[in-house]
This record gives structure tokens, sequence and C-alpha cells, in this order.
């Protein structure tokens, strides 16, 4: 099983390449990436075609700066922040988009099991399932998504800061205290 380092090397390699031009590199990319990023982009809106024209707007921008942008180690995160800056800046420009329009979190992609192991999980689990949802959907859109970056995109502290445009002790404080508010209501 290839280590974190070797990981981000590999991504670092195929972001070179893409940045040289190689479109199959870039193809790579999309495909890898996509689903974490429509995962995320219906975080911010419910409109699931407004968020694939993001992300397929969000990849054309990038090819056609491909030989501008700057290098990174961390593709998956680069790509979340880019989306959210551009899902922000779409909506903006959307008078039909609503900016009361919550975060819809869902439990849809708590994991991939068997179908057994779903039916047991669901049978067991499923009244703490749906209070922890309700719960979810009571946070602030921001507590949300940090609750989304940390445990759906399993991001560490720093990643998330990157994300979100806050500082690493924000993004703990912020964590911290999300959690706390969840334990007391559960």
């Amino acid at each position: 099983m290839p280590s974190p380092t070797d990981l981000n090397t590999d991504e670092s390699e195929l972001w070179n390449a893409f940045r040289a031009g190689d479109d199959i590199a870039f193809g790579k990319i999309a495909r890898q990436y996509y689903r974490s990023l429509f995962s995320y982009g219906v975080k911010f809106s419910r409109d699931r075609e407004f968020v694939k024209d993001c992300i397929q707007d969000l990849f054309l921008e990038l090819w056609a700066k491909r030989e501008t942008i700057g290098d990174t180690g961390f593709v998956k995160f680069y790509l979340l922040k880019s989306l959210r800056r551009k899902i922000h800046r779409e909506s903006l420009k959307q008078p039909w988009l609503s900016d009361e329009d919550d975060m819809d979190f869902e439990s849809e992609n708590l994991g991939e099991n068997s179908i057994e192991q779903q039916i047991i999980e669901i049978e067991t689990n499923e009244a703490m399932l749906k209070m922890l949802n309700q719960q979810i959907n009571l946070l602030t859109k921001r507590q949300q998504e940090i609750i989304y970056l940390r445990f759906f995109e399993n991001l560490d502290n720093e990643s998330i800061a990157q994300v979100m445009s806050i500082s690493k002790q924000s993004v703990a404080n912020l964590l911290y205290r999300t959690i706390q508010e969840l334990k007391d209501k559960l």
C-alpha cells in the first residue's frame, strides 16, 4: 500500500503533467476528483445541474489557464477550494439562487457497504442517524461545511483551513465547538 507521501508525489506528478498540457493527466484528475467535488458542491446548492455546470466550468478554466497555474502537492483541496469560490461567484450572478438555500446535508455518503451490512446498519442505527442528521441540519452553514470536510472528505485541519480560507486555529476551534454542540444535543 502506498504511503501518503507516495500519494502526494503521484498527485504532484499528475498535476505537473496536466500543467504541461497532458490531456490524459487532465482527464485522470477530472475522473479522480469529480465525485468528491460534486458531493462537496451540493452542500452549497441543491441545484445539482448548477453544481455540475460549476464543476465543468472549473475544469474548463483550469485547462485554459494550465500554463499559469501554480504547483501543488495537494490537488484535492486545491480543487475543493476552487470549486467553493466558483460556486460562490456564480451564485452571486444568478438571481434565481437563494442565499437562504441551506446546505443539503444528507446521510447518503456515509459509506459503501455490502447490502447485508447496510440493512443491519439501517436497522440498528436508523433512529440515531435520523437524530444526527436533524442536529446537523440545525447547525450553521459553516459548521455543516466543516463537518463535511473533516468527516466525509477526511481532510486534516490544515487542508480545511486552506479550503475555507481561515486559519488552522479557527478550524480547530470551530470543529471543537461544533462537535461539542452535537454531543450536547445528542
